[in-house]
C-alpha cells in the first residue's frame, strides 16, 4: 500500500489482523485463514462452509459478489489487491494480506495516527468515484490501520456498484458510507473532527435497524415484551439468512 498519511512507525512488534477462530464461529460466517508462499508473500483465504445445495449456491453468490467488488477497486492503495477465485464452483476468494490491525484496537492503545480519519474520509470519496459503495464502514473491524499508519478498507461482502442504483439511491448509499466513517471518527478521535462534520453527523446519523437480523430482533422484543427467548435464536438465524438471500438476489 502506498498511503499518503505521514505518521511515526508502529515498531517491530506489529502483528497482522486476527484470523478467524472457528471453534465458536457461527455456521454462516466465512472461515478466514492465512497462507504464505515460498517468497514470504501472505494471502488471505476466505471460504464459506457449504458448497452444495441451496446454501452452497447462496454462499457461492456471496463469494462471487465480493470478488467482483474487490476487482473493481483492487488498484486503489487502501483496498486488498491480487484478488482471485480458485474456482467458480467453490465459495472461496483469495487476496493479498494487508498488514494491519482494526482501528478499534489501535484507538484503545496509543490512539489513531494523526490525520487518519481525514485520510479515510478522502479514501471513501475515491472509492465512490470508482463506482463502489462499501455499505458497512461503520463496522470498526472493516477499517484497518496499516503498519505505516494508513487507513485500509476490507470486507467488501456488503458492497454494491453504484451503477446498479438509480441516482437518488446512489446519493443515499454514498451518505451511508460517509456517515459510517463519521461514526468511527466521532467515536475514536472526536477532537480532530471538524465542527461542521460533527454537526452533520449528529443531525444525520441513525442507528441502522433495517437489516433482517436486527429487524427480527426488534420484532421479537416487541412480541415478548423484552423477554429473552434463547430457543428462538436458531430460527432467527435461519430466517435472517433467508431474508438476506432475498435482499441480495434482488440486486441481480
Amino acid at each position: 500500500m502506498n498511503g499518503q498519511t505521514n505518521c511515526s512507525s508502529m515498531g517491530s512488534s506489529w502483528k497482522p489482523a486476527a484470523i478467524t477462530d472457528t471453534a465458536d464461529q457461527k455456521w454462516y460466517k466465512p472461515i478466514i485463514s492465512l497462507n504464505a508462499d515460498q517468497s514470504g508473500n501472505r494471502d488471505v483465504y476466505k471460504a464459506f462452509r457449504f458448497s452444495r445445495g441451496l446454501l452452497g449456491a447462496y454462499f457461492r453468490f456471496l463469494a462471487s459478489h465480493e470478488y467482483r467488488m474487490l476487482r473493481k477497486v483492487e488498484h486503489l492503495d487502501f483496498t486488498p489487491d491480487q484478488v482471485r477465485r480458485p474456482s467458480d464452483a467453490a465459495p472461496t476468494i483469495h487476496y493479498r494480506l494487508i498488514e494491519g490491525r482494526p482501528v478499534k484496537d489501535i484507538a484503545a492503545g496509543k490512539g489513531v495516527p494523526d490525520n487518519f480519519f481525514s485520510q479515510l474520509f478522502t479514501d471513501v470519496k475515491t472509492l465512490h468515484q470508482h463506482g463502489v459503495a462499501h455499505m458497512d464502514l461503520g463496522n470498526s473491524g472493516n477499517i484497518l490501520v496499516s503498519g505505516r499508519g494508513d487507513p485500509a478498507i476490507i470486507d467488501f461482502g456488503s458492497a454494491i456498484p453504484l451503477s446498479w442504483l438509480p441516482t437518488p439511491l446512489q446519493g443515499w448509499a454514498c451518505r451511508k458510507d460517509i456517515l459510517g466513517v463519521l461514526k468511527l471518527w466521532h467515536r475514536f478521535d472526536s477532537e480532530s473532527m471538524p465542527l461542521f462534520l460533527v454537526h452533520y453527523y449528529q443531525s444525520n446519523y441513525r442507528k441502522n435497524i433495517y437489516t433482517p437480523r436486527r429487524f427480527l430482533k426488534a420484532l421479537r422484543r416487541w412480541v415478548t415484551g423484552g423477554a429473552d427467548r434463547e430457543g428462538l435464536s436458531g430460527l432467527t438465524t435461519v430466517i435472517s439468512v433467508f431474508f438476506g438471500l432475498l435482499v441480495l438476489v434482488s440486486f441481480t
